[in-house]
């Protein structure tokens, strides 16, 4: 599983950022807190990596966050939709969390 994929379905379980109207809200420290055992500086420069380009409002495979300010994110609603798709499709993740169902992200 890729560190998008754990990022993605730690949004959807609830156990990593702040869920909105607009997609999930999610600051660097708290990323950084979350992903403590990965001992390598991707871990330090994976969300500036993805924030999707000023003027576009699309998400993309490799950009799906937009930068809020300094050190918090939001996570574009489609590639967490797209994530609750693939689990549902998946057969060892039968169910996406009900935080995701009853905000309707």
């Amino acid at each position: 599983m890729t560190l998008k994929e754990k990022f993605l379905n730690a949004i959807i379980a609830g156990e990593l950022g702040t869920p909105g109207d607009y997609g999930a809200i999610v600051n660097l420290a708290d990323f950084k807190h979350y992903f403590k055992d990965i001992g390598t500086d991707y871990v330090n420069s994976f969300m500036p990596a993805a924030v999707i380009e000023t003027g576009q409002y699309a998400a993309t495979h490799t950009r799906f966050l937009f930068r809020v300010k300094r050190g918090v994110y939001r996570v574009h609603p489609d590639a967490i939709a797209e994530q609750s798709e693939k689990n549902l499709m998946h057969p060892v993740i039968r169910e996406p969390s009900s935080l995701y169902i009853r905000t309707g992200l």
